[in-house]
């Protein structure tokens, strides 16, 4: 009798299977995604339906493209650019004039250039720099985090933005309600200010954690602050112990946020203001107290645009920005990512430039926080150290997490965006291009201070793997489209 019962069951589900591969092939998505998930349906008959079910169909898609829409249609006249600077004509401008010119029109967004740039790359200055611009807010202070951990950093920061709420500082905070388990935090966070003085928003929350945790698409990746509508704060730094070194299984802990005071803050403001209506609805007043006519005055000429990207729009900007950059590179593109995991275009562009004498030079870790990515990641640096990219992996005593481009000394980008699909194609995502000499200058030594760190990885390393790790690495390839 059972074992009839089991025979109906696995016909049952051969069919169900069977039906979505039917789907699949009927979805419309490009032909790697597609080869992806047939393999995932072929290879595991009693679960991949569900893993399709959770990760592959883009349930709250169209719901999103039309609140994000919406909103949208609502920016222009809730942030209009009043008083926005003539478009700089610096070096800097004119050899990366393709790449401005991307963003601008992808974001609809004005290119800023009264700004002091101040690059953070040691995530306990950044947590120094960012708890005194709090203690120094006179009208607001505006965060947006992928993750604030339930732990002793998250409830320092939460007990201090309480402290500025209390003296009559606005405080607004937006959380991803997947990769911070929304019905944790908003339990703790009620814990710590019960008298609501801070305006919290959760990002699409969880609301059945044991099944919907798996469905991870759209989150709201962005690490964001803004202060007084005046200092900025863009990176890829989260809130919690881990990040600051405290957690032994990563050691020290490696990112680098941006650290913005002047003209960039209008924009980023434009950004934490779309998230908020989208999330709460509510449209925030554009007041002076918000967006000040007078910023950037008496700063110096540092040319930045704030890039975010979203899976609603006709672009996908992070993606056309990273290809551009990778394309236009003449002598030297540095790269600092925890994840490489390209698509077939942006696997070309890099290769190529490679090939033409291009010095690409490309930093990753050592050891995973992810081990499907990690995986995936390390499936292609043959093709890469083929094509003559130098790859360093970083001391696997600690962790790099930042993610940082430089291209030929003049050009930077620094955000929350990987150089992986779901970066670039699902998750809302925030950058800074900065179009400087100085500040580039910086960060290339800060780059190259990593590489004392590192260990150089070499084609014979690549090679002489262990057979389980070959095996591990061209699995994960297999699903690299979907990860």
């Amino acid at each position: 009798m059972i074992w009839d019962l089991l025979g109906t069951l696995y016909s049952v589900i051969e069919l169900i299977n069977l039906v979505f591969i039917l789907v699949v092939l009927l979805s419309g998505k490009n032909p790697a995604r597609i080869l992806s998930w047939l393999l995932v349906l072929y290879f595991l008959p009693m679960i991949g339906f569900l893993l399709y079910l959770f990760f592959g169909i883009n349930w709250r898609r169209r719901h999103i493209v039309r609140k994000l829409r919406a909103t949208s249609a609502w920016l222009p006249e809730t942030t209009a650019n009043k008083g926005e600077s003539p478009e700089p004509q610096t070096e800097e401008v004119q050899r990366k004039k393709s790449v401005l010119t991307i963003a601008k029109v992808t974001t609809r967004l004005p290119v800023s250039w009264r700004n002091q740039v101040s690059p953070l790359s040691d995530t306990q200055a950044i947590m120094t720099a960012l708890r005194e611009d709090i203690a120094a807010a006179k009208h607001h202070i505006h965060l947006e985090f992928y993750i604030w951990q339930l732990d002793n950093t998250g409830k320092d920061l939460i007990r201090a933005l309480v402290k500025k709420a209390k003296s009559g500082v606005e405080v607004r905070l937006i959380i991803d309600g997947f990769g911070s388990k929304w019905f944790l935090r908003r339990r703790w966070i009620r814990a710590l200010d019960p008298l609501g003085l801070i305006h919290v928003v959760f990002f699409q929350p969880v609301r059945f954690p044991f099944i919907n945790n798996l469905r991870a698409n759209y989150r709201n990746h962005r690490k964001l602050v803004v202060i007084d509508g005046q200092i900025t704060y863009i990176g890829g730094m989260n809130i919690g112990d881990e990040y600051l070194g405290k957690v032994p299984r990563f050691g020290y802990w490696r990112d680098t946020m941006l650290r913005i005071e002047g003209e960039a803050s209008r924009s980023a403001q434009t950004i934490f203001f779309q998230d908020w209506h989208f999330i709460s609805k509510e449209k925030l007043p554009r007041r002076k107290d918000y967006f000040p006519d007078d910023i950037g005055q008496r700063l110096p000429h540092t040319v930045v645009q704030v890039v975010p990207s979203s899976p609603h729009g006709n672009w996908d900007t992070i993606a056309q920005l990273y290809f551009e950059m990778i394309a236009s590179a003449d002598t030297s593109l540095y790269i600092t990512t925890p994840y490489v995991i390209p698509d077939e275009a942006l696997m070309m562009a890099l290769r190529t430039a490679a090939m033409g004498g291009t010095d690409v030079k490309l930093l990753i870790p050592s050891k995973p926080d992810r081990w499907v990515s990690y995986w995936a990641t390390q499936s292609y640096l043959e093709e890469m150290l083929i094509s003559g990219i130098k790859v360093y992996g970083y001391d696997p005593k600690r962790f790099i997490h930042a993610k940082v481009i430089l291209v030929d000394g003049v050009l930077a980008s620094i955000g929350s965006a990987n150089l992986d699909q779901r970066s670039m194609n699902i998750n809302f995502e925030l950058n800074a291009m900065i179009y400087n000499k100085d500040v580039v200058a910086e960060m290339t030594r800060t780059f190259e201070d990593d590489l004392t760190h590192s260990h150089e990885i070499t084609l014979e390393m690549i090679r002489n793997r262990r057979f389980d790790q070959a095996f591990f690495q061209a699995a994960a390839r297999l699903f690299s489209p979907i990860l």
